[in-house]
C-alpha cells in the first residue's frame, strides 16, 4: 500500500487494515495480536512493537509495567 493510498483512507478503514494484517503470522510464537488504539483528536502518537505477554493476552495497549513507566515518563 502506498503512502498516498494510506492517506486517502478513513481512520476506521485504516484500523481494519492494520487489525487484519497477518503478514508475519507464521513467525510469531503466540500468533498475531495487533494492539491498536487511536483517535482522530489525539495529540500524541506512540508506535511500538512486540508487546509483552500481558498486553498480548489482554489486547489493552500499555497494560503492563512498561506502560506504567511510559505514563510516568510522559507525566500522564
Amino acid at each position: 500500500m502506498t503512502n498516498k493510498l494510506i492517506a486517502s483512507r478513513s481512520l476506521p478503514d485504516s484500523v481494519d487494515d492494520i487489525k487484519n494484517c497477518h503478514l508475519c503470522e507464521a513467525n510469531l510464537p503466540f500468533g498475531p495480536q495487533l494492539v491498536v488504539q487511536l483517535a482522530p483528536q489525539a495529540s500524541l502518537l506512540i508506535v511500538s512493537q512486540a508487546p509483552g505477554r500481558r498486553v498480548h493476552e489482554t489486547g489493552i495497549p500499555w497494560d503492563d509495567p512498561s506502560g506504567d513507566r511510559l505514563r510516568q515518563l510522559l507525566q500522564l
